[in-house]
């Protein structure tokens, strides 16, 4: 288990350098293996057609494989330190707060952790004094315990990322390495929420976060946010908007079933998947006597379970095919909004 000293001394400046030069070598990597095959690869495949030929283009075309593999593996490590950077970050404004609820009820955190206070002068005093060590404690705990569980996480990836140093599938890179280093990274953000902690402690928390930990943690867990006792109302009102759907079921809608298949498969599915999610979120069909073939209505009609009949009939254009929905969207009360602003739930 990392210690609270340890946390105490870790630099999340040093985590967030290291992070930012591992995202320089993936792109050196990348530039490489793009170099390789557009001077190397293709002018031999191109002018020297024998046998020999043909076995050097294979090689610059492994070697180029191999770099661009490096490139996913590079930009997974840059995931993880990213995740390790923000938990110490995270967890230092955590124990700021501790520290400045201690200060207030008159206790000290000794170097180990422990939260202790002058002794009571009667079992009074010693009981009232209690719930505020206790509160304390529970911010450093939660400090504590989120760094421990990121070392672990982080320690396991990097160990596996060094294990695939020669990889030479581009794809396996960036589908299994990448994918997976990338929920490691969000399952560390997920440990900094003290989702098993009373609501007077996640109060405490997220007032001692600095207004851009809070706005990361809105981007990256919106579900959590919303459904924790003792996040300001007011902030799970804006995680859910006040549109025409919540927000935060779009988000978990996704979660739920990105995996799964709908009850009408279009092939490319995008859309469709879209309009459910929004349906679920409580956006609610727009119907027309004219049914599924109006153009100005979002909806679903009558399903016979029969995919090439139902793709044609059974809903609207707008709600399977991306630019109609576009359209529908911007026209009935939609904007569009710059990547900056894109928040969970809007549609990309």
């Amino acid at each position: 288990m990392v210690s609270y000293e340890g946390i105490n001394n870790a630099r999340p400046k040093t985590w967030a350098t290291a992070a930012d030069e591992w995202h320089a070598l993936a792109k050196y990597s990348l530039d490489a293996a793009k170099d390789l095959r557009e001077y190397g690869a293709k002018p031999l495949k191109d002018n020297w057609t024998d046998e020999v030929g043909a076995t050097a283009a294979a090689e610059f075309a492994k070697l180029a494989d191999q770099l661009e593999a490096a490139y996913d593996i590079l930009l997974s490590v840059n995931m993880v330190a990213d995740g390790m950077t923000t938990t110490i970050e995270t967890a230092h404004s955590t124990m700021r707060a501790a520290v400045d609820l201690a200060t207030q009820y008159g206790l000290e955190i000794g170097v180990d952790g422990t939260v202790t206070g002058p002794p009571p002068r009667s079992r009074t005093e010693a009981e009232e004094m209690g719930p505020y060590r206790a509160q304390v404690q529970d911010l450093v705990d939660q400090a504590v315990e989120q760094v421990t569980a990121a070392d672990r996480l982080a320690a396991a990836e990097f160990a596996e990322l060094a294990g695939q140093t020669g990889l030479t599938d581009p794809g396996k890179a960036l589908n299994d390495l990448q994918t997976h280093a990338s929920h490691v990274q969000m399952q560390m953000l997920a440990n900094d929420i003290p989702v098993d902690e009373d609501p007077t402690t996640v109060r405490q928390w997220w007032n001692g976060l600095t207004d851009r930990q809070r706005k990361d943690m809105m981007l990256a867990q919106p579900v959590a946010l919303a459904n924790l006792d003792g996040i300001p109302a007011d902030v799970r009102r804006e995680l859910r908007g006040n549109g025409k759907y919540d927000r935060v079921k779009v988000v978990e809608y996704a979660l739920a079933n990105w995996d799964k298949g709908d009850p009408t498969d279009f092939g490319n599915n995008c859309t469709n998947f879209v309009s459910n999610a929004l349906l679920h979120a409580g956006m609610k069909e727009k119907t027309s006597i004219w049914g599924t073939s109006d153009d100005d209505s979002w909806m679903i009609g009558n399903r016979t379970g029969v995919d090439g009949v139902d793709k044609r009939l059974a809903y609207s254009d707008s709600w399977a095919a991306a630019e109609n929905n576009q359209n529908f969207m911007l026209e009935h009360g939609g904007s569009e909004v710059p990547r900056s602003d894109v928040k969970p739930g809007d549609i990309i």
